[in-house]
């Protein structure tokens, strides 16, 4: 009977050739697809930065040029200064974004749910293109100002 017992308890416990020896390959495939999705997602968010910045400093050159222009300068100062301060907020709030998603990313990276990580990533790419877009924007209706403010002589 403690025999039988034993052998029960025993075929319980899986053999290690009953363990799935692929177990372990397929969660470091896992880990390591989920971790070229977090580094694409970061090399996208740099390249969408770069982007940005080299357009805000176009921007600001033009601002530059609209406000140091000598003919009617007094009236193009005030024009100038507002469109300045739009673009320092500009600057601002993409700061912040890049910052929020910055700690988003460390945040996907720590979570051990694999599901809830790969939700969560799916998610903030979704965000991410919004926020490029309505980025795109605003710098766009920064230039379409600027070309007023410059086509009023």
């Amino acid at each position: 009977m403690a025999a039988l017992g034993l052998s029960s308890l025993l075929g319980a416990v899986p053999a290690p050739a009953q363990v799935d020896p692929f177990a372990d390959i397929q969660l470091r495939q896992n880990q390591f697809r989920q971790q070229q999705q977090l580094d694409e997602m970061r090399r996208n968010q740099q390249i969408h930065q770069l982007r940005s910045q080299q357009e805000i400093n176009q921007l600001q050159q033009q601002i530059d040029q609209t406000r140091n222009r000598p003919s009617d300068q007094l009236q193009q100062q005030p024009d100038a200064s507002r469109l300045q301060h739009q673009l320092n907020q500009f600057q601002n709030e993409e700061q912040l974004k890049r910052l929020e998603h910055e700690r988003r990313l460390n945040q996907i990276q720590r979570d051990l749910d694999r599901l809830r990580r790969e939700r969560q990533a799916q998610e903030l790419q979704r965000q991410q293109q919004i926020e490029e877009l309505q980025s795109q924007q605003k710098r766009n209706d920064i230039q379409q100002e600027l070309d007023k403010v410059k086509s009023q002589k």
